[in-house]
């Protein structure tokens, strides 16, 4: 079986990654701070791990996704799923999640990753103040009116956009694994050798069974 080692910055907020089944291919990785994710935001919401790692950049690269319980049970997707983390690089590894739920109601409850309604008082206020922070300064860059009057001064305070996920510290959001490096080489030709499929794509093959 091959292995490769991979090194990680200690720090008193991390969660080391670990594996829910002996044998399997992926590492849970773990949310250092608590983030609420709300839909129909122009950015994305950056979920923070405090992990810090570096591996062998000419073996492999390593790969991140949501995981299967957040991705069914709830409307969180990752922005650029998988996510590629590169052997050279040095910063946080952050899980980049969107909220793909639409509606336009406010509501006092959020819900956790496993789809379960929470008050929203049960939110703690350093995670609501990071969320309106978000808010405040996303409505500044799409040139919204001043969300201090109205419903809007109350949005991650008293209220939340209806469907708002709440991913608690330590909770297992994404996996990561590794696949082997290939080295491509790019070559220009004149013309491509023929293949079973062609230029047929975007459904060619079908949808039932042949």
């Amino acid at each position: 079986m091959n292995s490769i080692d991979v090194l990680y910055l200690e720090d008193k907020d991390l969660i080391v990654p670990t594996q829910g089944y002996e044998g399997d291919v992926a590492y849970d990785i773990y949310a250092s701070e608590g983030r609420l994710v709300p839909h129909s935001t122009f950015n994305s919401i950056v979920i923070p791990t405090n992990l810090k790692v570096a591996f062998d950049w000419e073996k492999a690269g390593m790969f991140a996704s949501l995981r299967s319980g957040a991705a069914c049970n709830t409307p969180l997707i990752l922005s650029n799923g998988p996510g590629i983390i590169e052997g050279t690089y040095r910063g946080e590894i952050g899980i980049i999640c969107r909220n793909t739920f639409a509606d336009n109601s406010l509501v006092d409850f959020v819900f956790d990753v496993k789809g379960n309604k929470v008050p929203l008082n049960k939110v703690p206020n350093v995670v609501k103040k990071e969320a309106r922070k978000f808010f405040e300064e996303e409505s500044v860059q799409l040139g919204y009116n001043s969300v201090d009057e109205g419903n809007a001064s109350q949005v991650f305070k008293k209220v939340v956009p209806r469907g708002t996920i709440y991913v608690e510290r330590g909770t297992r959001i994404a996996q990561i694994f590794f696949l082997n490096k290939m080295v491509a080489t790019f070559k220009g030709t004149d013309i491509l050798p023929d293949s079973v499929r062609g230029e047929n794509g975007r459904g060619s093959s079908g949808t039932d069974k042949k």
